[in-house]
């Protein structure tokens, strides 16, 4: 099978159309190889990941200002659980304890990447869940399935962002806030080929609403958005895992398409 060309967990290319307060994301279609995949395949998740910092969005009069930001680490760590309970309701795989993966004498000598990529001509700065490392060399990758034993090794990114938008007039109005969730998936086989990836993007509901003045927005309250970027981020593996069953059952998978209304 000829190898599928590798892309970047983080940097997920995305199609934004504005229409009257509306933002259409695209995800990408899924790729996967069907003949990777089985119930008798064994696989193991070894990199969750995410973006380090989730920012708060600008107003016009914030342009050159340092605004709030937050580390992304506790939400990574909450999820952690939740993409191994996803993965293990597919039909089609079998997936090996995390406690056998992050604990194997192979994971432990693993020398990990630099926990950052590059994103056009910008370096993004990753956090990985607690007791994970940053994998990324597909040579590492399927050196360690072959180490684990298992059929396949799976990297799990997730990129948090915040959508915003005003509803009012004569210079007023109410700012409402909710979180974006990118949930993507790669899967190398022990041969370092690319064996599926997909992306997906998944809204949370009306995380944060203030009054404010539309040319100066105030920031987000993070205490809010927290609770709603794990839940978005939770429905968002769900749909992912839901996605690679239905490729693998020959229905056609397209491009995921999200609309976000603040």
């Amino acid at each position: 099978m000829k190898a599928l060309r590798a892309f970047s967990v983080v940097g997920i290319i995305v199609i934004a159309v504005m229409l009257v307060g509306c933002a259409i994301i695209i995800s990408p279609g899924a790729k996967v190889d069907t003949d990777s995949f089985g119930k008798t395949k064994k696989c193991a998740i070894v990199t969750i990941m995410g973006t380090k910092k989730l920012h708060a969005q600008k107003g016009l009069l914030q342009l050159f200002k340092k605004v709030p930001e937050q580390n992304t680490q506790p939400v990574l760590d909450k999820l952690c659980p939740e993409v191994i309970k996803a993965f293990r309701k597919s039909k089609h795989l079998k997936v090996k304890s995390e406690k056998r993966v992050l604990y194997s004498k192979a994971y432990k000598n693993l020398k990990a990447d630099e926990p950052v990529q590059k994103v056009l001509f910008m370096e993004v700065e990753l956090n990985t869940a607690k007791g994970y490392k940053f994998i990324s060399d597909p040579q590492k990758l399927s050196k360690l399935a072959r180490d684990l034993n298992v059929d396949g090794v799976i990297v799990v990114g997730m990129n948090f962002s915040v959508s915003s938008g005003i509803a009012g007039g004569l210079g007023i109005g109410v700012k409402r806030f909710k979180v974006v969730t990118a949930v993507s998936a790669m899967a190398y086989d022990s041969n370092g080929k690319l064996v599926w990836k997909d992306a997906i993007h998944k809204s949370s509901e009306l995380a944060d609403s203030q009054l404010a003045v539309i040319a100066d927005v105030r920031s987000v309250d993070f205490k809010k958005l927290k609770p709603h970027a794990i839940k978005a981020g939770k429905e968002g593996l769900n749909v992912l895992v839901a996605r690679l069953d239905d490729g693998l059952e020959g229905k056609r998978v397209g491009a995921h398409v999200a609309t976000v209304t603040p």
